[in-house]
């Protein structure tokens, strides 16, 4: 009979795990201090009185992967986007996490909105309406990086709720990934190439394992263990959340003037203010329906 392996590999080998891509990043790097982008007015006007057709997805748990789940809908939100500039300071509308973050200077600063229509959801008691209050929103963009962010931020007067699922009261911010034509074709590449690396070293572990388990021969088990974590070594250092966000189907963004590109997923977060600090909290996924 063939000798099993120490309890201490098996328990190195239930360690071995998938990598997956995950990002929940607000604003991306554009948090951090750096040059802004010196095109980032020009791509702001590209979206002056251009309408979006927003959806507002808020599960009961963020962090789960559920898909039965309660849920808030709220749809039909009608926003147009202006290329006008409005003063936060007299609270007619929210603060922005750009111009009024960390690093000002990375922002085209607050800019007006028009909702046409506000967003609506479905309840017990019929259809209701959600008031988006005091909107305006910001494009954020460094230089030297492939994307930007355009973020729109809103007012919900009162917390909003549908069999238990939240979309609290206070200061509320929708984030969607905006690239050029050519950062999103350099980035496409990229996230194909990372992605057929991955899978081939993740292909490779399986088939390892699949070996281990298969021979009765314990220097061979040793060899297939090893060749096992070597592949699952490399696919870890592949970890990145660089290309969450790089959409791969045209069914996934919308072109927006002569060169850019707006991704039509997004994430809705909501600010959390505190006495020592401001913080944001992913809440949910915003989507946009079409463009009008």
């Amino acid at each position: 009979m063939a000798r099993s392996l120490p309890i201490t590999v098996l328990l190195i080998v239930g360690t071995l795990v998938m990598i997956t891509y995950k990002c929940d990043a607000f604003l991306g790097s554009a948090i951090h201090r750096g040059k802004v982008h010196p095109l980032l007015n020009e791509f702001s006007e590209a979206y002056d009185k251009v309408q979006f057709q927003i959806g507002v997805d808020i599960p009961h748990d963020v962090n789960s992967r559920m898909e039965s789940q309660s849920r808030l809908y709220i749809d039909n939100i009608c926003l147009e986007f202006r290329n006008l500039p409005v003063l936060v300071s007299g609270g007619d509308v929210v603060k922005l996490p750009g111009c009024n973050g960390p690093n000002p200077a990375s922002s085209t600063g607050p800019l007006a909105t028009h909702m046409h229509s506000q967003g609506k959801f479905i309840s017990m008691n019929g259809m209701q309406e959600v008031l988006f209050d005091k909107g305006c929103w910001e494009m954020v963009w460094l230089e030297n990086k492939p994307a930007g962010s355009i973020v729109c931020g809103f007012d919900i007067a009162q917390d909003v709720t549908r069999n238990g699922a939240k979309l609290p009261s206070g200061h509320v911010y929708l984030s969607f990934p905006v690239f050029t034509r050519e950062t999103l074709d350099v980035a496409q590449a990229k996230k194909l190439k990372h992605e057929t690396l991955f899978l081939k070293y993740s292909a490779l572990q399986t088939e390892e394992l699949e070996k281990m388990a298969m021979t009765k021969n314990v220097i061979k088990k040793a060899i297939h263990f090893r060749n096992a974590v070597g592949a699952n070594e490399k696919a870890s250092l592949m970890r990145t959340n660089a290309y969450k966000n790089v959409p791969t189907s045209e069914e996934d963004i919308v072109y927006i003037g002569d060169d850019l590109v707006l991704c039509k997923n997004g994430i809705v977060y909501h600010e959390d203010v505190s006495e020592i600090k401001t913080r944001y909290h992913r809440i949910g996924h915003a989507s946009l329906k079409n463009v009008v």
